[in-house]
């Protein structure tokens, strides 16, 4: 099982970091986990093409992880996709997709009657929404969802990968909670969003002490994600969706290590990791 890591940026652009994105990969499955600013790019530079996708799991419906999931459908056409797409996501996933569809509908009728290309398979879509627990299998991977706690967003997910021995968990965008750190439990990697403490600065106007109390509030911070770790005994931490995406790379891993015990991955775009 390979994790790629194609977005590990946050709703500030970063042409380092785009939005949050992450490729699961075994020998018969590709699975991509959310789709923001950039996706379809880093999977350019990944040499994978959306047509060999076989499922689109999405963590929650804000922006930073939705907002390229059209021109995901559309490039997937362009790319000759011959299947339907299989679309997993919280409640609300159907209307969300509905709307963007319908959006582009009169584009998209326009393109297909005048490109005449051999297959509209790529603009079927099947949307399933998730429970508050479940499993789906994939050939050779399953994968387990779970919630998580990021209010005021009402339907979050995190996501468990199991392909033979090993197990990989996604957190999404969570704060510190008790049902990742159960799902996680012993997990071979566990890739984490962290808020890093102390490296964004008050403005009078636009970034006050209010917003980085509430935006810290609703992710885990970097003084809690080792903790948090260190209790799913996990082997490996991967850090993801840093906010913000320029830091002090050595400080972070200082604090990580206190409470883990060992020194974090620190994640980056394009960043393949075997598990």
């Amino acid at each position: 099982m390979q994790l790629t890591l194609l977005g590990t940026g946050c709703p500030s652009v970063d042409y380092k970091r785009c939005g949050s994105a992450n490729l699961v990969s075994t020998k018969n499955t590709r699975i991509l986990i959310d789709c923001g600013s950039g996706v379809t790019q880093r999977l350019n530079q990944a040499k994978i093409s959306s047509a060999n996708i076989d499922a689109l799991f999405l963590t929650h419906l804000h922006s930073d992880h939705v907002v390229d999931f059209y021109q995901l459908i559309i490039s997937s056409w362009h790319s000759y996709r011959t299947k339907p797409w299989k679309i997993y996501g919280p409640k609300g996933t159907k209307k969300f997709i509905k709307n963007i569809m319908a959006t582009w509908a009169e584009e998209r009728k326009q393109r297909i009657l005048y490109e005449s290309r051999a297959s509209i398979k790529a603009f079927d879509i099947k949307v399933t929404e998730f429970g508050s627990t479940g499993i789906y299998s994939f050939k050779d991977l399953k994968i387990k969802y779970f919630e998580v706690d990021h209010k005021p967003v009402k339907y979050a997910y995190g996501f468990s990968f199991f392909n033979k021995s090993k197990k990989l968990t996604i957190s999404g965008d969570t704060r510190p909670c008790e049902n990742l750190m159960k799902f996680a439990y012993k997990s071979d990697v566990l890739l984490h969003e962290v808020f890093i403490e102390g490296e964004i600065k008050e403005t009078n106007k636009m970034r006050t002490k209010k917003t980085l109390h509430n935006v810290q509030k609703y992710h885990t911070s970097s003084s809690q994600v080792g903790k948090v770790a260190f209790i799913t005994g996990c082997k490996k931490l991967v850090l993801t969706h840093f906010v913000p995406t320029r830091f002090n790379v050595s400080r972070l891993k200082k604090i990580v290590r206190k409470d883990f015990g060992k020194d974090p991955i620190i994640g980056k775009d394009l960043l393949k990791i075997n598990i």
